[in-house]
């Protein structure tokens, strides 16, 4: 079996590879114990040198900002519309019932609906049981005119 050379485990390692030599040595390092020790070696040696931007604080601070402080300042202001909003919502209701208080659309309403009439009706499920005799009468009925003929 043919070992990794050294150069070759480096650049594996730098991500300089192509996808084929990637796979080729990822295979090679699960079959190959000396390579994977070899691997294992380089890899708790290896130190990446910093190379950030000399703005980068800069940008991570601005990046920072957009995506925390500006959504909270939008809530806020989404907040006082929503509770500006509704309470614009509440006034409107309250002024309608105050007009229709003072129109007396609400009295007649009360009128309608008497509460002694109420009383006189029969209720409902009355209504369906004698809805339901009745049609059986008359299926009664029709089915001896029936028999008559």
């Amino acid at each position: 079996m043919k070992h990794i050379e050294t150069t070759r485990l480096e650049a594996f390692m730098e991500d300089s590879l192509s996808d084929y030599e990637r796979r080729e040595i990822e295979d090679h390092l699960d079959e190959c114990d000396f390579c994977f020790e070899a691997y294992m070696t380089k890899v708790e040696s290896w130190t990446l040198e910093p190379s950030l931007a000399q703005d980068f604080t800069d940008q991570t601070f601005d990046q920072i900002v957009k995506k925390q402080v500006m959504p909270m300042e939008e809530a806020k202001r989404g907040s006082v519309q929503k509770q500006k909003r509704t309470l614009v919502h509440y006034g409107l209701a309250a002024g309608l019932t105050m007009i229709l208080m003072v129109s007396g659309v609400f009295e007649q309403v009360l009128h309608v609906f008497d509460e002694d009439s109420f009383k006189d009706r029969p209720s409902i499920s009355e209504d369906i049981v004698n809805e339901t005799d009745r049609l059986f009468q008359k299926v009664n009925e029709d089915m001896r005119s029936d028999v008559d003929e």
